[in-house]
């Protein structure tokens, strides 16, 4: 499994997962770095090594704690208004909530989304009135600086995250006051995100120029700035996606009455007169016409090529309880969410335990491309 998959699991609060992905490894050593050999020695000369990479890690560690408690903000937020979440994602540029659904109303979208904001401005005061309880002859001046760096990065995260453009928090306001004065959810994405793509832009930009000019800082606002444009675009492609599929139902999109495969088939037969004849990578398998499971392509490779002709379907197929299926009535959204999820690429449609179709990633891309061109030639 590639490294960049392997996201670690750190703790559960309040029902929600707390997971690093490997990338917050780069920008803690990154940071903490910057904070040992800078920023601490800038603001308090003549300590010993040790004690600025301890602060450093510390102040690392307080401001990815700080994005926690910016997110978890926008998650129990969340949660209370009846939309999902299943995990907290620490990477390289911050923290993000992974939501299971969208809010329903643009209210609830701007409490969602104005919560985190707050809750970063509210640290940066608490560690700032920290901070300056603490009288420079006190004798803890290396203290009185990680309060003050605490105080100002949660400062600029707020400050950050309320531009007005999607996908930070400011742009989602954005889209809950353009959804709430339209009436169009659509609509308002897509204004919203074409300012976080320009705001990305323009960042990506800003960091050429640094770069240019010999300073290599500016590849973090390339970065970034790479970062929000291209998310900007996704969020709106994905908003348009589930806008395409709305009242779609899986009958209306899943091929009917698929070609079935008994479990006394060869593999060879079934790779030659069905995988290769029909050009599907799997197939029901029926016998006796009763639903047994699913074959497809992935199981015949584990099977050595001189092995097909003595080996069948019956030695390799997923048995049902091993196999996604779904109701011809349940939502064509709900499908691709969940082959997105299990990394699959088709679900069985069943319906009073009789095969009723199968439908795949690409019926239901198929059906969006159909309809988006039908709206464009209309439009």
């Amino acid at each position: 499994m590639p490294l960049a998959n392997k996201r670690i699991t750190i703790g559960k609060i309040g029902g929600i997962y707390i997971v690093i992905d490997p990338s917050w490894f780069l920008i803690f050593i990154l940071l903490t770095w910057s904070l040992a050999a800078g920023y601490f020695p800038s603001q308090v000369s003549d300590l010993k090594p040790l004690y600025y990479w301890a602060a450093g890690a510390l102040a690392s560690l307080g401001l990815f704690f700080s994005v926690i408690l910016h997110e978890l903000g926008h998650s129990f937020v969340a949660i209370k208004h009846g939309v999902p979440v299943k995990r907290i994602i620490l990477f390289v540029f911050g923290g993000m909530s992974q939501l299971e659904g969208e809010p329903e109303d643009p209210k609830t979208e701007f409490y969602m989304a104005i919560v985190g904001p707050l809750i970063s401005l509210i640290l940066a005061g608490a560690f700032f009135l920290a901070g300056k309880a603490i009288s420079p002859v006190d004798g803890f001046p290396l203290l009185k600086a990680f309060l003050g760096y605490l105080a100002l990065v949660n400062f600029v995260l707020s400050v950050f995250n309320l531009f007005p453009g999607f996908p930070l928090d400011g742009g989602r306001v954005l889209r809950a006051l353009l959804w709430h004065r339209s009436g169009d959810l659509l609509k308002a994405t897509r204004i919203a995100s074409e300012v976080g793509s320009g705001f990305g832009l323009a960042l990506f930009l800003v960091g050429v120029f640094y770069v240019l000019l010999g300073n290599f800082a500016g590849l973090w606002y390339v970065l970034i700035g790479f970062f929000l444009r291209n998310a900007a675009i996704g969020n709106y492609q994905q908003t348009s996606f589930t806008s395409f599929l709305k009242e779609v139902k899986i009958e209306d999109v899943m091929t009917p009455d698929p070609v079935t495969v008994a479990p006394g088939v060869s593999l060879k037969e079934f790779v030659d007169g069905f995988i290769l004849a029909h050009h599907h990578p799997a197939f029901p398998v029926m016998e006796g016409g009763r639903l047994r499971g699913l074959a497809d392509v992935e199981m015949v490779k584990h099977v050595p090529k001189d092995m097909w002709g003595l080996k069948t379907v019956q030695d390799i197929y997923r048995p049902l309880n091993e196999v996604h299926a779904m109701s011809p009535l349940d939502a064509a959204a709900d499908a691709m969410k969940l082959m997105l999820e299990k990394k699959t690429g088709r679900i069985l449609v069943i319906k009073d335990e009789k095969l009723r179709g199968i439908v795949s990633r690409r019926d239901i891309m198929d059906y969006l491309t159909l309809k988006s061109n039908l709206f464009k030639s209309l439009s």
